[in-house]
């Protein structure tokens, strides 16, 4: 694994070498907002110490959820997590292989899952679903005066009266909502689909998790069948409720928000957030890239 110096690869080295103690060489699967890194059946993931809060959520999510019976990828090394290390803040998930990459409908299957196995008391289990939090996070380290970051800040400030009035009043009631729920969030594997990146997800309107699904349509261009597919599996439409249309705003922020933090690591990346950012701003769209 290069760049040893980096103390993100340093925490994940020093948690595998006490929870896993392999020589097996350690592999980076992916450095975005987090660091992931993979060792034999273990998969820790790395943020900066200041997303602290974020871990301890995802951490008490995903025991939340397997309580619930719901399909998420498990937890490994007891009950003491997250840990801290080197100025990092790490979380340790068996790692998981693969089979084929998810249908919308097992997509589907499984955000009906999640709503109908933690709706109501399961939901208030963990903390709140504060998407707007998260989006204003994602660009912190953008300065004031960054075009791009000062946009987001402000559109996720014009968010908060309108998402303030429909938290709380989905018809489909109020459950533990993934948050960022597509196929790259979802492991098929030999057992059935899992849920894994549980970094947004909380107790908020269950009719959220259909949002990817719709954006997936409206701004990636994605076959109108992809959604027929996964609303048919959860087995609701919540086009028709009126307070839907703030949920997929507030998504659509978010993965503008992701692109925008991202945007220096690639010129597509840059790209892709000035694109997103000219279409919720000035109505300038071009069709978003899957990430």
């Amino acid at each position: 694994m290069p760049d040893a110096a980096d103390p993100r690869r340093e925490a994940a080295r020093t948690v595998l070498d006490r929870i896993n103690a392999s020589d097996t060489p350690l592999e980076v699967v992916r450095d975005g907002l987090s660091l992931l890194v993979r060792q034999d059946g273990v998969l820790v993931r790395v943020r900066p110490r200041s997303q602290e809060p974020v871990a301890h959520r995802e951490v008490e999510v995903a025991r939340a959820l397997a309580e619930a019976g719901v399909p998420v990828v498990p937890l490994v090394a007891g009950r003491g997590q997250p840990w801290i290390e080197g100025g990092c803040v790490v979380t340790a998930w068996a790692w998981v292989e693969a089979t084929g990459t998810p249908a919308p409908a097992a997509i589907g299957a499984l955000a009906a899952a999640l709503r109908d196995r933690t709706v109501g008391a399961h939901a208030y289990d963990v903390a709140r679903f504060d998407p707007l939090t998260a989006i204003r996070n994602a660009v912190a380290d953008r300065p004031v005066g960054d075009e791009q970051g000062d946009f987001v800040r402000r559109r996720a400030q014009e968010l908060i009266e309108p998402w303030g009035r429909i938290a709380d009043r989905d018809p489909a009631g109020t459950a533990i909502v993934h948050g960022d729920l597509h196929g790259d969030n979802v492991l098929l594997t030999a057992d059935g689909p899992l849920l894994t990146d549980l970094e947004l997800a909380g107790a908020g309107p269950a009719s959220y998790d259909a949002a990817p699904a719709v954006v997936a349509v409206e701004r990636y261009g994605a076959d109108p069948a992809t959604l027929d597919a996964f609303l048919a599996a959860l087995d609701a439409d919540p086009r028709d409720w009126p307070g839907f249309g703030t949920c997929v705003q507030v998504y659509e922020l978010w993965v503008t928000a992701w692109a925008v933090a991202v945007r220096d690591r690639s010129p597509e990346l840059a790209e892709e957030a000035a694109i997103r950012v000219g279409c919720l701003r000035d109505g300038t769209c071009e069709r978003w890239h899957l990430r």
